[in-house]
Parts: C-alpha cells; sequence; structure tokens
C-alpha cells in the first residue's frame, strides 16, 4: 500500500528507530539528545521491523527491501502459530517501555507498532484467516511471483534466479492450504478460483511476456532452460490447485464470513485508529448519505429539473468512453489533472513525474482501478502503474456495459483524481520525505485511502471541472459509493445483512447497476472494513477545518497548500496527526 506522511518540526526530533543502512534508512534527525526512552524505543523498532521483514519475505520485496526475494513465507499451521506467540513476546516488551519518556517521533510511532502487533495477532487468533481463507494462498503465490516480475530492481536474470527460487515452494504453499482451511465462506471460496485462474493465466501469458520484454531471450540458454520448465512446473501446480478448488473446496465452503459486532469494532479500532461503535459508525454513515443524497438533487435539477435525481444520474452513468478508449481517456485525463493542481497551487508537487497508465494485470482484477506503486525502500525500479480494469472476454453484452458505467466520463476523472492526480501518486511523491521507517511500513488504510477519496472532493470545491453539475454529479456518487461500501460491510459483519440485502442497499445508495454492486459488496465479504475510504475522507476534512480554526486563532493565515503539503510530510493516522498539527488536541477526529 502506499503511505503519506506530514512534518511537524517541534514534534519530529528524535529518531523512531535505529538509522538503517541503505534504503530503509529512517529519514528523521534531530538536535536533541535521545533520552534513555528513545534509545530503548529505537533498538524494540530497529529489531521488530528486521524480524518482520524477514517474517513476510512478500511484503519486504514490495517494499523495495530485498534480501528474501528467493523466499516465500511458511504459511503452515505450525508457522501461524509460532508467528503468534513471537507477537506476543513483541508486546510484552514493548509494554515494559517507558512511554512517558519518549520524544519527538517516538511518542506516536509506538502507537503506531503497538497497533500493529495487535492487528495481527487479531487476524492470526481471532480472524484465523489462514484457516478460513483460500484467497491468502493464491495471493502468496501471485503477489511472491509479481512482484519480481512487474520492476527491473535487479538484472532479469537475478530476478528469474528468484523466482525459480519461490516457484519451488509452491507445492509447500499448496499443501499447506489445503492442510488448513476450513468453514471456508463461499463468497471467499469464489474469488479465491477467480483470482488462482487468474494466476494460471498470469503464469501462462503475463509473466514469460513481461520476463521477454526485459531482456530474458537474451540470457544464457541454460538458465532459459531451467526457467522454462520450473514454470511449465509452476503453472501445471497452479492449475491442479484451482481444480481442487472448484471440486473439493467450494461445493463444501459454507462458513460465515460475518465478523460479528465486537471484533469488527476492535479490528477497525486496531488498523485505523478509529474507536467507535458500530451505532455510532452507522449514524455517522446514515447522515452522511442524506447529505449527500441531498445534494446530487440539488445538482441533478440543475442539469435538468423535469428528471428525478436518479434519472440524472443514469444518463450521466451511461455517458462513458468505448472500452477501447478508456486507457487513452484517462490518459488525458491524468495531464489535465496535474495542469490543475499546479496553476491552482494546491499543493507542492516534489517532481512533474507522471505515471504509467494500463490496463490491470489478469492476476490483479478485483476491483475497478488502483495506482501500483513501488516501495518506500525501493531505489532502482521507481515506476508507478495507474491499472483500469477494463471488460472481460467472457461476460455478456449487458455484463459489459455496466461495468463500463463505472467509468462515465465524469466517474473516470474522478477516478484518475484518486488513483493518481493529487491522490495516490502525489502520495509516492511524498514518500521521501516520510520522517520514520515505522510509518512507511504501517500506514492505515484510513490515511491512504482516504487522502484519494478526500481530493477527489477538494478538486471540485476548488473549481476542477469548470463548474460543471456532471463533474460534481460524478464526485457525489463516488462519495456515496464508498458510503455504500461502508454501509455494506458494516451490515454485514455488525448487524447481520444479508450479501443479497447489502447489494441491494448498495445499489441505491450509488445508483449502481445490480452486477457491479454485487461485486462491489462481495468484496465487503473479505474486507470487511473498506469503510475506511469515507472514514478518512471525513477524518481529513473535519482535521482540516480544526487546524484552519487552530491556525487563526494564532494570527496566521491559513494556506489550503500548506495544510496539504505539512499533511502529506507527517504520514500519521489522522487521529495521531491532529495531535501532531494542534499540540495538546484532545478534540475527536470524527463525531
Amino acid at each position: 500500500m502506499l503511505r503519506t506522511t506530514l512534518c511537524c518540526a517541534a514534534l519530529l526530533l528524535a529518531p523512531a528507530c535505529a538509522p538503517r543502512t541503505g534504503a530503509g534508512a529512517a529519514a528523521s534527525s534531530s538536535p536533541m539528545t535521545p533520552t534513555p526512552a528513545d534509545a530503548e524505543y529505537s533498538r524494540f523498532a530497529r529489531e521488530y521491523l528486521d524480524a518482520y521483514y524477514a517474517a513476510h519475505p512478500v511484503r519486504s520485496t514490495s517494499l523495495g527491501l530485498h534480501p528474501y526475494d528467493t523466499r516465500l513465507p511458511d504459511v503452515s499451521a505450525g508457522a501461524f502459530e509460532r508467528r503468534a506467540k513471537e507477537l506476543h513476546g513483541w508486546l510484552a516488551r514493548l509494554e515494559k517501555l517507558d512511554r512517558a519518556g519518549l520524544t519527538g517521533d517516538a511518542v506516536f510511532d509506538v502507537r503506531i507498532l503497538e497497533n500493529a502487533l495487535r492487528a495481527e495477532l487479531l487476524e492470526l487468533e481471532e480472524e484465523r484467516g489462514w484457516q478460513r481463507n483460500p484467497m491468502l494462498y493464491n495471493g502468496t503465490i501471485a503477489n511472491g511471483l509479481s512482484s519480481l516480475s512487474q520492476r527491473e530492481f535487479a538484472p532479469v536474470e537475478e530476478r528469474v534466479a528468484s523466482l525459480m527460487a519461490r516457484m519451488g515452494q509452491i507445492p509447500r504453499v499448496v499443501a499447506a492450504a489445503k492442510a488448513n482451511l476450513r468453514d471456508v465462506p463461499k463468497p471467499w471460496a469464489e474469488q479465491a478460483l477467480r483470482d488462482t485462474r487468474g494466476t494460471v493465466n498470469f503464469l501462462r501469458s503475463d509473466l514469460p511476456a513481461a520476463l521477454g520484454a526485459q531482456g530474458l531471450g537474451r540470457a544464457d540458454g541454460k538458465l532459459n532452460q531451467a526457467f522454462s520448465a520450473a514454470l511449465a512446473k509452476a503453472t501445471a501446480e497452479v492449475e491442479e490447485f484451482a481444480r481442487w478448488q472448484e471440486t473439493e473446496l467450494l461445493p463444501k465452503a459454507n462458513g460465515d464470513f460475518r465478523l460479528g459486532k465486537e471484533l469488527f469494532e476492535r479490528k477497525l479500532a486496531l488498523e485505523e485508529h478509529v474507536a467507535l461503535t458500530a451505532e455510532q459508525l452507522r449514524d455517522l454513515n446514515e447522515r452522511a448519505i442524506r447529505d449527500y443524497k441531498a445534494r446530487v438533487a440539488a445538482e441533478a435539477a440543475r442539469v435538468d429539473a423535469r428528471k428525478s435525481p436518479v434519472e440524472v444520474m443514469d444518463a450521466l452513468v451511461h455517458d462513458h468512453p468505448t472500452a477501447e478508449a478508456l486507457i487513452p481517456t484517462a490518459r488525458e485525463q491524468l495531464e489535465e489533472c496535474q495542469r490543475f493542481v499546479l496553476e491552482k497551487g494546491l499543493m507542492t508537487l516534489p517532481s512533474e513525474r507522471l505515471p504509467a497508465v494500463r490496463e490491470t494485470p489478469p492476476y490483479a482484477r478485483m476491483g475497478f482501478a488502483s495506482m501500483d506503486t513501488p516501495g518506500p525502500f525501493e531505489t532502482r525500479a521507481t515506476e508507478a502503474f495507474y491499472n483500469i480494469t477494463n471488460v472481460e472476454a467472457g461476460w455478456t453484452e449487458e455484463q459489459k456495459a455496466q461495468h463500463l458505467t463505472y467509468f462515465n466520463h465524469a466517474g473516470l476523472l474522478g477516478v484518475t483524481v484518486h488513483e493518481a492526480m493529487p491522490g495516490h501518486f502525489v502520495q509516492l511523491l511524498y514518500e521521501a520525505q516520510i520522517p520514520t521507517e515505522v510509518r512507511k511500513v504501517f500506514a492505515p488504510a484510513s490515511l491512504v485511502e482516504g487522502w484519494a477519496h478526500y481530493v477527489e472532493q477538494m478538486m471540485v470545491d476548488e473549481g476542477f471541472g469548470g463548474g460543471d453539475p456532471g463533474v460534481r454529479l460524478g464526485q457525489l456518487r463516488r462519495a456515496l459509493q464508498r458510503h455504500a461500501r461502508w454501509h455494506a460491510g458494516l451490515s454485514m459483519h455488525a448487524f447481520g445483512e444479508s450479501v443479497e440485502g447489502a447489494a441491494k442497499r448498495y445499489a441505491e445508495i450509488a445508483y449502481f447497476e445490480p452486477f457491479p454492486a454485487l461485486r462491489e459488496v462481495q468484496r465487503g465479504t473479505f474486507n470487511p472494513t473498506y469503510l475506511y475510504y469515507a472514514l478518512g475522507r471525513m477524518q481529513i476534512l473535519k482535521l482540516r477545518e480544526d487546524y484552519k480554526r487552530y491556525v487563526e486563532a494564532r494570527g496566521q493565515t491559513f494556506s489550503l497548500r500548506d495544510f496539504h503539503d505539512r499533511f502529506l510530510r507527517l504520514g500519521l493516522p489522522v487521529s495521531l496527526a491532529r495531535q501532531a498539527l494542534m499540540p495538546g488536541d484532545t478534540g475527536p477526529s470524527l463525531e
């Protein structure tokens, strides 16, 4: 995931962990002598991060750290049990730290680390995805291979050697999946089967094509022969894994995917640093839905007062590029977004580069669009890809048409703002300024996705689209989509709603067609807290207004550019960013 960051000089006084050599070196420095508590925390953070990278070799590759590129993680039951025991040990050590003696970055980062430890324990011991979620195992394989083939961070020969080493461990991953999985929910089994089939296609075509374009054909003949043999074996193993899922796992998949209210609340508190009850979350969301629906009605009347908001929105979403024009249109919009940010001075852009726009690779087509960025410690292969999921050949004409409604012209413009400019891609451009390693590794989704969703609204508020009500309606529709996700995840996991009921309500909230609405809700069965988009946007908007009052109360002038630059340099969960921007603040991040 992307991480973002903000700097408050008075508080960034001590390093959050002992410096790394090379790419992972901590960025924070200070003239203040660290306290004994700071020194102890730095030792703890350095040792924990090094152990974390070793325990999560595929994530390490994605982060841009390459000592473990030849390894896939041990996903046996025994390994997960050992990991949980280790986490308990790390927590016991963390709890002995003198937090009152911490200064600077460590004041915040110790809380980030504790939440990360407890969130992983929650997953291992209570959610138990390793026993119930088959997507974990295909994801281990697919991400383990794609992370080595997508970017040229080393010569192709070195990466192919690592690929073959990881391919040799695929049977161990598949065997663990077969041994571990039980009580699998049907939606998870269905998605896992789709994903695994996508991985087979990736192995058959995308992987060899990517490596061929990177010069594998010019490499040593013996290496090519060895790789071809390893690839054929890996493909056969993943094909067999897909057959097992189809014939053995899916027919028996009758588990309940719901977390329950109490577990949902704890998961959200640990992962997103937001401690609200399910009832409070429901009330917040319903108020926001009513507000946005009222704004949709007002804007729709500007377009055609004779039609209902549903009719106006329906016309809007059916004005979309063809499948062939989708990617070229997004490229044009990307340049338009960058010009607007620069002309309006909305924030400082550390670089004028832009990401490559492409179709989403087959193995990663779960969502409509995404920003695929290099890890924060990557120094060589620093390309970024704006992925857009186009229609699929196997869909019916009606399914293709419904899918493209998501990329209506106003909607695609907002997607480009969110994923690229000034959303996730700008977060990448600021990544080098993140003050600590901890924040680069453990950024919450409500910060990452919250920022990207926030700028969708901010850009239109600042005049993007020239006052076109269609552009505003597109932004409002995307906001309602995120609130529909909020409703779906919360209602299913905390209040027992059915998938069908959540999908129907989703379509009503977000003006979606039934097919894409169902796909979105199916995601919510295994991504229960995907309310973090709207949650983060609401937190940032409140922080901006509170910070504006804070600055003006001290006789200073509030600047949107200054706020954005500061926020993007901090890299803290919004609830902690409040305390960094406004020392002494005790207000809630949401209310």
